[in-house]
């Protein structure tokens, strides 16, 4: 039968209980501001009570309990809020880092300003409206063409800039990922060793946690809980394991690729992400299809060439501008790009020996590669995304951009010539003089040609050094001899008034492409203008537009883009503000509530002291008063 000696372990073993709660409490309040630190609690259960009355002791009360014992010390954690925790700062990242260079591409259009290219092209055209009244103003109308040339050029340029800021920022993050990755995993075995052990390494799954939260920061993912608290994670949209936005690359096993396995972190088939650095055409390759050389480093690492690795790659130019917005490649686990080829469905299929090219060891003539070979990352949300769509939407803009530069010296050269053809300067067919206004800063040769008027875009248009020296050269009236001397009056001045009537034209400025020429865009237009004693002009095409619209809808196309991500940053803070409110509610520390318990546990803490004194007294009565 229970005597007080067995009384007294039961006050032990709630002295000893209500001691492992109060360290539980420090170590709370002590981790009250700690980032990602998941409130403790000790879970405390009866310990094995006597036994049960039996034939032997049938008059018996009933079980006595012997006290209390700690079972665990358990975290307390709600996956589902974590899951909607990391699903929301994904989203936020992606529009974050998406306002973040879209601010930049509103300053670099520098609009509404007096000083912004639409200022500019208007002084342009006002200039030539002056000129036709006053031919001496010909140096006004080469210094606002020299203006509006070297801003079109600088606004490029300050594109340029941008998306190879937003490529540094896709390398900052690879390197940042994948070292994440390598935490994670170290954090995943350590986490194992532990609870094989019988404990529960609850600060250790904090940290894994916290990098898991910065991790769907950067883009989404999903998180598959196994044996012993270890886990997988692959990318929340296995669509995002593609060239082709279709089927997505798997691997060897017919399952989606993990970036952290838990029963093997040191296996092949554990995928990281490697940087492309650059994509250059080859020198046989002038068309833009064809092969390029592709140099990537493995997982992002530029610090040492040892990492370097160099493709040679068959693909179109509208799949180099695909990996050239992306720049992410799945990798194993060495950071060697993964190969993707097809399966007898046609299903895209891993080949976990990664992409090793004949002779890339021996330093012979690498084999190429298709653009099907290569795994691209693509991902849902995140940073990721957002800096990738920030690439798209540079490209897009720098594209108008282009048609803008190009539509606008081709209809100038198209009036100043008086010809829907390219007609060489000083040509005397059909006269001399300067035929072309705007030209290529960068002609393939020294003898400047059509082709070179062709390929004029926003990076290279400037206006041409003679009439820039000698502004008197510029065309203003009606005709011209194969000297390029008037055959008018001083007065006239009507292809001046036709180049400023060209604000008004209506042209198809949005089906301009690289190859386009003067026909193409201005040719069904181009006719004699009666009232300007048959100049040639250019009319209007049906659903075009003028070449000062066609820049103003660029710009309110990077306003309603950029205001989209400033819209949806402060929205998706909101929700994500919401969603870690939640979470904080159930996993964050309170301090009030923590002293509440400190008190409470003090007080059992008391209660099982006196209870020890209590039995001490008795004790002594019974061992020290029998004597008496």
């Amino acid at each position: 039968m229970p005597g007080l000696f067995s009384i007294f372990n039961t006050a032990k073993s709630g002295l000893f209980s209500q001691q492992t709660a109060i360290n539980v409490t420090s170590h709370n309040i002590a981790n009250a501001n700690t980032e990602g630190y998941s409130r403790q609690r000790a879970d405390m259960v009866t310990t094995t009570p006597y036994t049960m009355p039996s034939m032997n002791n049938a008059a018996a009360a009933g079980q006595l309990g012997t006290g209390v014992t700690v079972a665990s010390i358990d975290r307390i954690r709600d996956t589902f809020l974590d899951y909607q925790v990391r699903i929301q700062m994904g989203v936020s990242g992606q529009y974050t880092a998406k306002d973040k260079y879209l601010t930049q591409v509103e300053n670099a259009l520098n609009e509404p300003t007096d000083n912004g290219l639409s200022s500019l092209i208007q002084q342009f055209f006002n200039s030539w409206q002056d000129l036709s009244n006053s031919p001496q103003n010909t140096s006004t109308v080469a210094q606002q063409a020299y203006q509006l040339t070297n801003s079109i050029n600088s606004t490029y340029s300050q594109l340029t800039s941008i998306k190879s800021n937003t490529n540094t920022e896709i390398k900052n993050v690879v390197v940042s990922i994948n070292s994440m990755l390598s935490q994670i995993s170290k954090l995943n075995q350590q986490i194992k060793d532990v609870k094989i052990s019988g404990q529960n390494p609850n600060d250790l799954m904090d940290s894994r946690d916290l990098l898991l939260d910065n991790l769907s920061s950067e883009f989404g993912i999903n998180v598959t809980q196994r044996d012993l608290d270890g886990i997988d994670v692959t990318t929340s949209n296995d669509a995002s394991v593609g060239n082709d936005n279709g089927a997505a690359p798997l691997g060897t096993d017919g399952k989606p690729l993990n970036i952290i396995q838990s029963n093997n972190q040191d296996s092949p088939d554990v995928a990281t992400f490697s940087y492309v650095t650059s994509i250059t055409p080859t020198e046989d390759n002038t068309t833009g299809d064809g092969k390029y050389t592709v140099v990537y480093y493995k997982k992002g690492d530029t610090l040492t060439d040892d990492n370097k690795v160099t493709l040679t790659v068959n693909m179109t130019s509208a799949q180099a501008k695909e990996l050239d917005e992306s720049r992410v490649l799945w990798a194993d686990s060495t950071g060697m790009a993964y190969n993707v080829t097809q399966d007898t469905d046609g299903n895209n299929v891993i080949n976990s020996s990664g992409i090793k090219l004949d002779g890339q060891d021996t330093g012979s003539e690498a084999s190429p590669v298709d653009f099907s070979n290569l795994a691209l990352f693509k991902p849902p949300t995140g940073e990721l995304k957002g800096y990738m769509s920030v690439q798209q939407n540079v490209d897009d803009y720098q594209d108008s951009l282009n048609k803008f530069a190009k539509s606008l010296a081709l209809s100038v050269n198209a009036i100043i010539s008086q010809s829907s053809s390219w007609v060489a300067d000083n040509s005397g067919s059909p006269e001399g003089g300067i035929n072309n206004f705007f030209v290529n800063a960068k002609p393939e040769s020294s003898t400047y040609t059509e082709e070179d008027e062709n390929n004029i875009n926003a990076q290279n248009i400037t206006i041409n050094v003679a009439i820039l020296n000698d502004p008197s050269k510029i065309k203003a009236a009606t005709k011209y001899d194969s000297n390029g001397n008037s055959l008018n009056d001083s007065t006239d001045g009507n292809r001046a008034i036709a180049i400023a009537q060209l604000a008004n034209s209506l042209m198809n400025i949005q089906s301009v492409s690289t190859s386009s020429d003067r026909k193409d865009l201005i040719g069904s237009l181009f006719s004699p203008n009666g009232n300007l004693n048959n100049v040639y002009s250019v009319g209007s095409a049906t659903g075009g537009s003028t070449i000062d619209n066609y820049f103003d809808d660029l710009v309110n196309k990077v306003g309603m883009n950029e205001q989209e991500a400033k819209q949806q940053v402060s929205t998706e803070a909101t929700q994500l503000a919401s969603y870690t409110q939640s979470r904080e509610s159930v996993s964050g520390v309170s301090i009030d509530e923590e002293m509440t318990n400190l008190i409470q546990f003090q007080h059992a803490y008391q209660a099982n002291a006196k209870m020890i004194s209590t039995i001490d007294d008795l004790l002594d009565v019974v061992i020290n008063g029998l004597k008496k």
